[in-house]
C-alpha cells in the first residue's frame, strides 16, 4: 500500500523516477513474498508432522498405562476417535491453517499500526465499527464452540457404533438386525450432520457480517477521505494507500473464515487429547516405598480382607475376602456368574487395586511393585484368547520380544501344542488376522497357552475356556493347560467342575464372598455349595459360571 501511494503521488506529481523506484521495490517485495511462502509451507509441514507424531505416540503410551477400568468404561470407537479423528484434525490445522491464522493476526496488528501512521483521522473513522466486530466475535465464538463440541461427541458415537457393528457383524446377521442397525447408524450420523450444519450456519452468518462491516468502513473512509482530498488536507496518494491498507486490515478476517472450521475442530481435538493425557491411571506406580520385583517370585499369594467394587455398582464385587495360596499351589475358583471369580484374578494381576484391604505376593503389597515389572512375572491366559495380526510365532513370542525361533518352538512343545502348530499350512509362519480370525477357537487357545509358557511366569492366572471346543481339541487344550500349570502357582477360573476337581484346592465364591474351600472329595462330603453345584452339573462336570 505504501508503494502504491508513492506511485500515485509520483504520477500526479510528474516524477517518473519515483514511479520506477516504486515498481522495482514492489517486484522485490513480490519475490520475497513468494520465497517466504515456500519456506513457510515446508517449515509448517515439518513442524506439524513432528508435533503430531509426538502427540500420537504420547497419547498411545498413556493409553497403555491406564487401568482396565478406563477401557471397560470407554467404548472402543470413542478411544479410536481420539487417536484418529482428533489427532488428524489437529494435524490438518497445524499444517495448513496455523500459519495462515498467525499471519492473519500479525497482519491485522501491523496494518492497524500502519493505518494510524498513515492518517490517524481516517483510522478513527475506520475503527468506528470495531466494537460491533468485537461483540459479534465473542457471541460467535461462544455459539460455534458449543456446536463443534457437540459435533465431535456425535462423531465419537458414530465411530463407536460403527466399530461395535463391525465387531458384531456375525450376530447382527444371525438375528437379521441389518436394517435396524442401519437405521440406528443413520440416526447417529444424522445427529452428527445436524451438529456440523449448525456450526456452518454460524460461520455463514458471522463472516458475511464481517464483510459487511468492511464494506461500510471502506465507504465511510472513502467519503471522508474524498472530502479531505478536495479540501487539500490529504493527498490522493495517502487516501489510496489508506484504502489499500484498509483492505489488508479486513482481508485477513476473510482468510480466517476459511480456516476457522479447521481451527475449531483442532481446538476441540486438542481439548479431548488433553483430557485423555490428564486421565489418571487407576493403577499408579509405587511411591517412595517401592520394592524392586525380583527376577523370580516364590509365588506366595494372599488376599487380606479385600473389598472391591466397580465404579457405579450398587454392591461390591468382593466383600472382605481373605485367601492365602502357597507357592506352587493350584487353586480353582468356582462359582456362578457374578460370584467374583474374575475380579479376584483382576486384582491378582493388578489390573485393579482393591477398594479396601491388601493383595500381597511373596508378602509384599503389589502396589509397591512397578506394574510393568510385576506383570513380566505373570502369565495371563484369558477365556477368549486375543491374538494380534502377524503370524503364529509372533503371537507366541508376544511377551518375549527377542525370543529365538528355537525358544518359541520349545515353549510350544512344553505345552504339547507343537503338533497342532505343525499341522497349520505354514506352521509357525501361519498368518494371523485381526483377533485371530482364520484360526479355530482351539488353535487360538493353544497359542495363548504357549505364549504364557514362553514368559516362564511365576504366577499363572488362567481363565478356563473349553465350552466351545470339540472333544479332540478340548483334550489337547486341557492337556496343554495341565502342563502349563505344573511347577508354578496357579489360579484357575474353572468353568468345568471336572477341571476344578484336579486342583490342589477349590475355592467357592458366592455373592463376592468365599463360602467354601477345600479339596474336591472334602467339599462333596461336606454337602454344601460345591456339592450342590456338582450335583446340578452335567455328566462331564460343566457348570454355568
Amino acid at each position: 500500500p505504501a508503494l502504491g501511494g508513492l506511485a500515485v503521488d509520483a504520477i500526479t506529481g510528474h516524477t517518473p523516477h519515483l514511479l520506477v523506484i516504486a515498481v522495482a521495490v514492489g517486484l522485490g517485495v513480490v519475490a520475497a513474498d513468494w520465497l517466504a511462502i515456500a519456506v513457510q509451507t515446508v517449515v509448517a509441514a515439518r513442524a506439524g508432522e513432528t508435533l503430531l507424531y509426538l502427540v500420537r505416540v504420547r497419547s498411545f503410551a498413556h493409553l497403555q498405562r491406564l487401568g482396565m477400568d478406563y477401557f471397560e468404561r470407554e467404548m472402543a470407537g470413542r478411544i479410536m476417535t481420539r487417536m484418529t479423528t482428533d489427532v488428524d484434525a489437529l494435524s490438518t490445522f497445524l499444517q495448513t491453517g496455523l500459519s495462515t491464522a498467525l499471519i492473519s493476526v500479525l497482519t491485522v496488528v501491523g496494518v492497524a499500526v500502519a493505518l494510524l501512521v498513515t492518517n490517524a483521522g481516517l483510522a478513527a473513522v475506520a475503527m468506528l465499527g470495531l466494537p460491533v466486530l468485537v461483540v459479534a466475535t465473542v457471541v460467535f465464538r461462544r455459539l460455534s464452540s458449543a456446536a463443534y463440541n457437540e459435533a465431535r461427541e456425535r462423531v465419537s458415537e458414530v465411530n463407536a457404533d460403527l466399530q461395535e457393528n463391525v465387531s458384531g457383524a456375525r450376530v447382527t446377521q444371525a438375528f437379521t438386525r441389518e436394517r435396524r442397525s442401519a437405521r440406528d447408524f443413520a440416526a447417529r450420523s444424522d445427529a452428527y450432520r445436524r451438529a456440523r450444519l449448525r456450526a456452518q450456519r454460524y460461520i455463514a452468518t458471522y463472516f458475511p457480517f464481517v464483510a459487511l462491516l468492511s464494506n461500510l468502513a471502506t465507504a465511510a473512509v472513502l467519503g471522508v477521505g474524498a472530502s479531505r482530498v478536495a479540501a487539500d488536507t490529504v493527498t490522493a496518494g495517502v487516501l489510496t494507500a489508506f484504502l489499500l491498507y484498509l483492505e489488508l486490515f479486513f482481508a485477513p478476517v476473510q482468510q480466517l473464515s476459511q480456516v476457522f472450521d479447521g481451527y475449531q475442530q483442532a481446538a476441540v481435538g486438542l481439548r479431548r487429547i488433553r483430557e485423555l493425557l490428564d486421565t489418571p491411571t487407576s493403577v499408579p506406580p509405587p511411591g517412595a516405598d517401592a520394592v524392586a520385583v525380583p527376577s523370580r517370585l516364590r509365588g506366595e499369594v494372599e488376599l487380606r480382607d479385600v473389598t472391591f467394587g466397580y465404579p457405579g455398582a450398587a454392591q461390591p464385587a468382593l466383600d472382605r475376602v481373605s485367601l492365602r495360596i502357597a507357592p506352587g499351589e493350584t487353586v480353582a475358583l468356582v462359582g456362578a456368574t457374578g460370584a467374583g471369580k474374575s475380579t479376584v484374578v483382576k486384582l491378582l494381576a493388578r489390573f485393579y487395586d482393591p477398594t479396601a484391604g491388601t493383595v500381597l505376593v511373596d508378602g509384599i503389597d503389589v502396589r509397591r511393585f512397578d506394574p510393568a515389572a510385576f506383570h513380566h512375572r505373570l502369565g495371563v491366559v484369558p477365556q477368549e484368547a486375543h491374538l494380534f495380526r502377524g503370524d503364529v510365532a509372533g503371537n507366541i513370542s508376544y511377551g518375549v520380544a527377542h525370543a529365538s525361533p528355537a525358544e518359541v518352538e520349545a515353549a510350544t512343545r512344553r505345552v504339547g501344542a507343537l503338533a497342532a502348530v505343525a499341522a497349520l499350512p505354514h506352521g509357525f509362519r501361519q498368518p494371523v488376522n485381526e483377533r485371530g480370525q482364520g484360526l479355530s477357537a482351539g488353535q487360538r487357545q493353544l497359542i495363548a497357552l504357549a505364549r504364557a509358557e514362553l514368559v516362564e511366569p511365576d504366577l499363572l492366572l488362567l481363565d478356563e475356556a473349553t465350552a466351545a471346543l470339540d472333544p479332540a481339541t478340548e483334550s489337547l487344550v486341557l492337556a496343554a493347560a495341565d502342563r502349563l500349570v505344573a511347577r508354578r502357582t496357579t489360579v484357575v477360573i474353572a468353568h468345568r467342575l471336572a477341571t476344578a476337581a484336579k486342583a490342589d484346592r477349590i475355592v467357592v465364591l458366592d455373592g463376592g464372598r468365599i463360602v467354601e474351600q477345600g479339596r474336591h472329595l472334602e467339599l462333596l462330603a461336606a454337602g454344601g455349595h460345591y456339592a450342590r453345584l456338582w450335583a446340578a452339573g452335567s455328566p462331564d462336570g460343566t457348570v454355568a459360571a
